[in-house]
């Protein structure tokens, strides 16, 4: 290995393979079946963040509703108080 990969490359090898739990080696079944509830959770979550940018985006819609809702408040308020100003 060291003479195609070179010293460094089969030491990175080495450590690798070194680094993957005897567990997952010797029972291939329980790693699927723990790869699909990490995939279930991975999914899970990501619905659950979608859930909450929905919620998210309604109330930044309320919201701009609101501020325009205010606008036209505040328009009213200077249309009646230059009706009611009193000539000079």
């Amino acid at each position: 290995m060291g003479s195609l990969l070179g010293r460094v490359g089969s030491i990175q090898i080495i450590a690798f393979v070194l680094r993957i739990p005897i567990i997952l080696i010797r029972s291939p079944k329980k790693l699927k079946s723990k790869w699909k509830m990490w995939q279930e959770l991975r999914d899970a979550r990501k619905v659950e963040r979608l859930k909450r940018q929905k919620r998210i985006k309604a109330f930044e819609e309320k919201i701009a509703e609101y501020k325009k809702e205010i606008k036209k408040t505040k328009a009213q308020i200077r249309r009646v108080k230059w009706e009611c100003r009193e000539p000079k």
